[in-house]
């Protein structure tokens, strides 16, 4: 290894020099530099797919379009605007419901080179063979993703997931696969936190080990001395702000923020005051998707899309390109310490890694024209030109994705189970479109409302069954409580069907929607292994089937977009409006980690007391 890095570094060194060539040369072009936050004409140097030089116009170089070092390929780069490729500073592949390698397809074009991956939507159902795999199927691909290691599995220590993971289990994985995981993954838990107890702060240690040796956060709401614990813990960021305050709180406790811009969460309009008020504040600011549908992807963006809203809000475009790369960069440290200049990026420096982006303008409205990771051409003009190994190309990764297929093991279920009155002055939860937050109101009637029921998919209900619980009654009447929570929610409109999700965050257990028992019980039924499904009248009118773990399609990114519009226009049709997303509105229901009334098998749940509603 150190071998490797002394002769990287004295490539590098020879290239700068003009000693020996350049892999290429990058000719006029105009450089975002985001450590002085300007824009100057230049040229850059790649060898061994990274940054070996960078001249700048006039006091560098003449003629910026004129190569200054000898180059095997020279890129005219037309004038366009030269930047750092885009990093993804938290994100959970699986709620793209498409596997790691066809995520970076679509993530390179959009121009974004690295993400930050948490996975733990697929260890909640499957385990650390669940995070192996995704980690076997990303090296198929040139996006660089750096795995997380799931803090929470469950979110909550009596959630009813399909696994759970220790700190010794953390540290185990980690052995066996060396180098593999950067960091610890987003802390939910955090009345763990807040009581200093003894499994929640082994787990935060374990974020020492790795890679980056940071503990990313999630801490919505979260102020005075609970903050101070939090940060107290050594938690270095938090994607759930919501407002200005509560951003600022954690920037002054030494946290960094992340705005969050995605298809269900939409905060950054509401924390860009936070840069504009004191643009200084931006190096402890970044951006993240964490949750992103393929079709707002692909038509709308990731990070770049961040971008672009940031500048429509009126922060500077250089700014926002800092925010986009350098931040992140700072956040993991990507921009200095001992790491090889391969690691290093978030800059068009040298000692970088060659993650590089051409843009026609600092507008961010359309796709890169070029997109390059690590010095090689990945995207032209929102296409993928770049390869993907098969999966042969992995061994054992076939047998990992086996191992992820028939995840729903469901109880036996009649329509009595379905069928329940609504109580006057019960909790209900409120649904705040475009927000994760959900509200608790306690309606007097139930006009409006529609019934939501959550039902444990990982076996229990089929063991307790099988024990006997049922007895006596309609089959799944006796789950109720146990592993069936049944419950009502208002502002999701679905009217004449239900919708049924294997997706529900974060045990992943089967969500369903609906104004009627029949067509709620017929939704659960066709979700079979996996997917989102709307049904009507007893008939199935649009379904994506997701056979990974329930959370993912097997198919192309382009192939569950189109099914995700398909979806979107017959959800549309029965009755749920915009602003509210059919799959994304409602897969957030069941998080028992977010405020403020939520779902779980056991019944209706206050995150705020952490004790069940009545």
């Amino acid at each position: 290894m150190e071998n490797d890095l002394v002769g990287l570094m004295q490539a590098l060194i020879n290239t700068a020099e003009g000693r020996v060539p350049a892999d290429v040369v990058f000719t006029n072009a105009r450089i975002v530099d985001v450590y002085r936050l300007r824009v100057a004409r230049g040229q850059v140097a790649v060898k061994c797919g990274c940054i070996a030089g960078v001249l700048f116009e006039g006091r560098d170089c003449e003629d910026a379009s004129v190569p200054a070092w000898e180059a095997e390929r020279v890129v005219d780069c037309g004038n366009r605007y030269l930047a750092p490729g885009f990093i993804d500073g938290h994100l959970h592949i699986e709620s793209s419901n498409i596997r790691p390698s066809e995520y970076a397809r679509m993530a390179l074009a959009r121009g974004t080179t690295t993400a930050i991956a948490d996975s733990h939507e697929i260890a909640n159902v499957c385990g650390l063979d669940g995070l192996a795999f995704m980690i076997e199927d990303a090296q198929r691909a040139p996006l660089d993703i750096k795995f997380m290691m799931p803090s929470c599995v469950p979110a909550l220590p009596d959630e009813q997931a399909g696994a759970q993971i220790s700190a010794a289990d953390m540290e185990a994985f980690m052995d066996e696969h060396r180098g593999a995981i950067f960091g610890l993954g987003e802390m939910m838990n955090l009345p763990g936190v807040y009581g200093a107890d003894e499994e929640t702060c082994r787990r935060i240690a374990v974020g020492a080990k790795t890679v980056s040796g940071q503990v990313d956060g999630h801490a919505p709401m979260t102020a005075g001395n609970d903050l101070n614990a939090y940060a107290a813990a050594g938690i270095i960021a938090d994607h759930e702000n919501t407002g200005v305050e509560e951003a600022l709180d954690e920037i002054s406790r030494g946290m960094y923020v992340m705005l969050r811009e995605g298809t269900c969460s939409h905060d950054l309009a509401a924390l860009a005051p936070l840069i504009l008020g004191n643009p200084a504040l931006a190096r402890r600011c970044c951006f993240a998707t964490d949750d992103r549908a393929p079709s707002d992807a692909l038509n709308v963006g990731m990070i770049d899309n961040a971008c672009r809203m940031a500048v429509e809000a009126g922060i500077d475009p250089v700014v926002a390109v800092s925010m986009a790369t350098l931040s992140t960069a700072d956040i993991f440290g990507f921009d200095h310490g001992d790491l090889c200049a391969a690691q290093r990026r978030g800059a068009i420096a040298p000692g970088k890694r060659a993650d590089i982006l051409l843009l026609d303008d600092l507008a961010f409205g359309c796709a890169p024209h070029r997109v390059y990771s690590a010095g090689e051409l990945v995207a032209e003009d929102g296409a993928f030109v770049g390869a993907v190994a098969p999966v042969e190309s992995r061994p054992g990764l076939a047998e990992l994705e086996g191992r992820l297929r028939n995840s729903v093991r469901l109880p036996d279920l009649s329509l009595d189970v379905f069928s329940y009155e609504f109580r006057p002055g019960e909790a209900v939860i409120d649904v705040i479109p475009g927000n994760a937050v959900t509200g608790m109101a306690r309606p007097e009637s139930a006009e409006g409302l529609r019934r939501i029921m959550l039902i444990e998919r990982h076996g229990r209900g089929v063991e307790a069954q099988s024990a006997g619980i049922d007895c006596g009654g309609a089959p799944g009447t006796g789950l109720v409580g146990r592993h069936i929570g049944r419950g009502w929610v208002r502002g999701f409109t679905i009217t004449g069907g239900a919708i049924a999700s294997s997706i529900g965050h974060d045990s992943h257990n089967i969500c369903v929607v609906g104004d009627n028992p029949a067509d709620m019980l017929a939704a659960v039924r066709a979700v079979g292994q996996g997917g989102f499904v709307l049904v009507r009248d007893g008939e199935v009118v649009a379904k994506i089937d997701l056979p990974l773990g329930g959370l993912m399609s097997d198919k192309t990114a382009e192939e569950v977009a189109r099914e995700h519009d398909a979806f979107m226009e017959a959800g549309r049709a029965m009755g749920i409006e915009p602003p509210l997303d059919p799959i994304m509105g409602m897969i957030f229901l069941p998080l028992p980690v977010i405020p403020t009334l939520r779902i779980r098998p056991e019944g209706m749940f206050d995150v705020t007391t952490f004790a069940y509603a009545e």
